[in-house]
């Protein structure tokens, strides 16, 4: 156990401990203080501090305990997986809406990386503990193809194809309403939110992101798009179709007031563990023997209201 202990001084007014802690110490977040002060690992002038947001003045003297890091570990689960392909090099898996790529800080089980590591048992070691094989990623309310590697040759050879842009995506998605022109190209730059770090915004200091469109029918106050990312920004498709006024049915974080909760489209996914994309396609070079390969992920049961919008 690591212990700290910190004398107020030179502080103008009353701070929250856990912003005085998070800006005073190094390699360690807010997040991360509040963590420790739940656990009863932060005392002040020698008395347990049980809430987050209590202030601390000059004079005051502060003790933190820090025990040390947990090693990371990820299990293999026995979660089912449909498999599109796979041979010594890479695995192609269609990935339902709803299941997280990989652990992170607050999901520890239940990812498509513990489901790997059960069905696969080899895969590359360059994304760490919490990413082996992951090349790319998804957002866990997208479903569709997504491709890992099994060793490190496989997955430096991938990525080198992602960051060159010669990875050939194709979405689904079905939306909220129509446009008069059926194609087009967003190239507008996006960045994280400004004041809500969980979302993506266009911000014109942000990264290039392009992303083409093209409409291919309308109905029931929706329309059904292919989507071809030309970069891969996080939230990408998600951002630039509420631009153009046409959002994700379902996609509660990028919408439009008037679409919330409202239409056949929107009470058709009500129940649904994701958003209504879907990653389509996904051509490549296979990073060993160089051959074209093209997966294609079949469409959830759900997006078979597309029948019904366009009969």
């Amino acid at each position: 156990m690591k212990i700290i202990e910190l004398t107020i001084e030179n502080l103008q007014q009353p701070l929250r401990i856990d912003k005085y802690i998070s800006e005073s110490m190094d390699n360690i977040s807010r997040n991360r203080v509040q963590q420790l002060i739940k656990e009863g690992l932060v005392c002040i002038n020698s008395k347990l501090v049980k809430r987050v947001g209590e202030k601390v003045k000059p004079g005051d003297r502060l003790i933190i305990q820090i025990p040390p890091p947990k090693p990371d570990v990820v299990l293999p689960e026995p979660i089912d997986l449909e498999i599109l392909y796979e041979d010594e090099h890479i695995v192609g898996i269609n990935k339902p809406a709803g299941l997280t790529v990989h652990p992170t800080e607050r999901i520890k089980t239940g990812t498509l990386v513990n489901a790997l590591l059960y069905h696969v048992k080899n895969l590359s070691g360059i994304g760490g503990v919490l990413r082996p094989g992951i090349v790319h990623r998804l957002d866990r309310v997208t479903s569709g193809v997504l491709v890992a590697a099994k060793h490190d040759e496989a997955h430096r050879c991938l990525c080198e194809q992602f960051k060159s842009r010669r990875i050939q995506k194709t979405y689904l998605a079905i939306v909220h309403g129509s446009m008069a022109k059926t194609t087009g190209i967003v190239d507008l730059p996006i960045g994280r939110h400004p004041t809500d770090r969980k979302r993506m915004a266009i911000l014109p200091d942000g990264r290039k992101s392009v992303t083409r469109y093209k409409i291919l029918r309308t109905g029931l106050g929706g329309s059904l798009v292919e989507v071809y990312p030309l970069t891969g920004r996080t939230h990408q498709i998600r951002v630039h179709l509420k631009h153009l006024g046409i959002p994700i049915v379902a996609d509660s974080v990028y919408t439009l007031k008037k679409y919330i909760g409202r239409g056949e489209l929107e009470r058709w996914f009500e129940t649904y563990p994701g958003i209504a994309l879907h990653a389509r396609r996904l051509c490549f070079e296979h990073p060993v023997d160089k051959r074209e390969i093209r997966l294609v992920a079949p469409l959830p049961e759900r997006f078979g209201i597309i029948q019904e919008m366009y009969p």
